[in-house]
């Protein structure tokens, strides 16, 4: 599989090293599957905001130079991780510092680095380094694949400002409501409501399965299908019509249970 990886580094053979390094990684970690990284990088703050502007990644590996800037709070790492976080929520990003000390400042401003990398002085501070990014580098493919498999166990929807997450297994079936684009959640703990499509979330939710033009259902949490009514009951009790655009669709689930 293939991974992006972006580096930022002001200086240029250590920008070449870590190439070098993350070559070897793939090496490394290509056990029971190949694993690729496809690697860019650039030297400056503007360059590289620039370039991620152009090139959004999605799960990408970062690995960025806390003292790009030479002052924290002008246009340095922890700035360049700020912008890559609001673009990029998989982000799995690696500090490459001078200094081992700053973690208050990534905690402060809620950055979450997988690691900091002290960059090295000579020949056994660059085998450290080494080792310790082909173990960074495992971990960041292994957090990424995590946040997939978790992404499609659950459900996220917007009320207000905020994002909130359910499990896709509390949900019963999500319907349209009288009021133009707001919906209802039935869940296992009660109901919620808010604004999207049907469409939309059936569209973004594999685990649920559209029933018609105004409802999505969980397959796992309906007890009964009638296929001569075109109904579905639900594991709370509630049923709902099914359309005939369904019916294959419902006859299949029937099949399963």
């Amino acid at each position: 599989m293939k991974y992006p990886v972006f580096i930022c580094d002001d200086d240029q053979m250590q920008v070449n090293d870590i190439v070098k390094m993350i070559g070897k990684a793939e090496e490394i970690l290509s056990d029971e599957h190949a694993i690729e990284f496809d690697v860019a990088f650039t030297t400056t703050f503007a360059d590289a905001k620039k370039f991620l502007k152009d090139n959004i990644y999605t799960g990408g590996v970062y690995l960025l130079d806390i003292e790009l800037g030479k002052e924290i709070g002008q246009n340095n790492g922890f700035d360049l991780a700020e912008l890559i976080k609001n673009q990029d929520k998989r982000a799995q990003i690696i500090f490459i510092t001078t200094h081992a000390d700053l973690s208050l400042i990534s905690f402060e401003r809620r950055l979450g680095p997988v690691d900091y990398i002290v960059k090295p002085r000579n020949k056994e501070d660059y085998d450290r380094f080494k080792q310790r990014l082909v173990a960074t580098l495992e971990i960041s493919i292994s957090n990424i694949e995590n946040f997939d498999y978790t992404e499609k166990l659950t459900f996220h929807y917007k009320v207000g400002k905020q994002v909130r997450n359910i499990d896709i297994d509390d949900i019963i079936y999500i319907s349209t409501t009288k009021t133009p684009h707001k919906l209802i959640m039935v869940n296992v703990r009660g109901e919620n409501q808010f604004f999207g499509s049907i469409n939309q979330y059936a569209k973004e939710s594999a685990a649920l399965v559209k029933i018609s033009q105004s409802c999505l259902a969980n397959p796992k949490n309906i007890k009964l299908i009638d296929l001569p009514k075109y109904k579905v009951t639900f594991v709370n009790g509630d049923t709902v019509d099914f359309s005939q655009s369904a019916y294959k669709r419902m006859k299949r689930l029937f099949d399963k249970q």
